[in-house]
């Protein structure tokens, strides 16, 4: 089974602004509403190539029925944690005459001791062995730091593979478990690693000192350049893919769910490489945070170029 955690899930609000002007009146020109949060991004995306996911958290206020209801539609099974306050709402501003791109994420609700003794109780039940466990995303200011550290622990406890993506302070702390696989993008990793630059040797290097910590692989995503799978034993890097941009969220999430799809479907890491590159890319092409489909990322394949370091 494959297990996606999202502490913090917002309902993604898109709004497409040509010439959008700090101070200005501006005018919408079109308006989408997504489920979002990146555990249920991975989730709808591994629907869309044919895996079955559980989606776990918190929902709660005015948004959590219409997150259910959704997720039931595409068919996505949950076991959240209803909470006492509101889900929040982020809003993205997509100006596709300038090519800009503005998020205005909120913080998130509070979460009390009690829903998060009860999530940990919950998420422990979820998982066993073999499963592939996926924690991704920010959390609320109310939850504790150390707390993919905390889930990493009890699921290889379970037995369970698990990856991570996350930033600052949950990352650092995230990593003290070893996860098996985790997936920085290149600011993330310069941060957490304090590269003075971010040529492919820092990132490479970095990647190998982290690998000799626990890590079993790191995948890093390098935006509109690209992206480099970093093993103990292997380097692939992969050129980005040209691509008409309509929505830069949820690109590495895509990348997370092709890491799941890699892993069920026994892909080599060369491969698993091509795949993620290509999921990331074709998910930047569609708008807000639709998922992008199986027959999307392997029109694209065909088109990742794949180097050996």
């Amino acid at each position: 089974m494959v297990i996606t955690v999202t502490l913090n899930p917002a309902l993604d609000k898109t709004l497409t602004i040509n010439n959008f002007t700090l101070g200005e009146v501006n005018r919408v020109s079109s308006i989408r509403y997504d489920i979002g949060g990146k555990g249920i991004n991975v989730s709808k995306v591994l629907k869309n190539f044919n895996i079955d996911s559980v989606c776990t958290g918190f929902l709660g206020g005015v948004w959590e029925k219409y997150f259910l209801d959704e997720l039931n539609i595409r068919n996505i099974s949950c076991e959240f944690i209803h909470i006492q306050n509101s889900t929040r709402t982020n809003t993205k501003i997509v100006d596709d005459l300038n090519k800009v791109y503005t998020d205005i994420n909120e913080p998130g609700p509070l979460i009390t001791e009690d829903e998060l003794s009860r999530f940990v109780s919950s998420f422990e039940s979820l998982c066993n062995k073999g499963d592939i466990v996926v924690l991704s995303g920010g959390v609320s200011p109310s939850i504790p730091v150390n707390i993919y550290g905390r889930l990493i622990k009890i699921a290889k406890t379970k037995g369970a593979v698990t990856i991570l993506d996350a930033e600052g302070k949950l990352l650092e702390e995230g990593l003290k478990e070893k996860p098996d696989i985790i997936k920085p993008n290149i600011h993330e990793l310069s941060k957490l690693m304090n590269l003075e630059n971010e040529n492919s040797n820092t990132i490479i290097s970095a990647s190998k000192k982290l690998i000799e910590d626990g890590i079993g692989k790191v995948l890093v995503s390098l935006g509109d350049k690209g992206a480099m799978l970093i093993t103990k034993d292997e380097v692939y890097s992969a050129k980005g893919l040209k691509i008409d941009v309509k929505s830069t969220v949820g690109a590495g999430d895509s990348m997370v769910a092709a890491l799941v799809y890699s892993l069920i479907n026994n892909l080599d890491n060369k491969d698993t490489l091509k795949f993620a590159n290509a999921s990331g890319a074709a998910s930047v092409s569609l708008e807000g945070t639709e998922a992008c489909t199986l027959s999307q990322v392997k029109k694209l394949i065909d088109e990742v170029s794949i180097e050996t370091n």
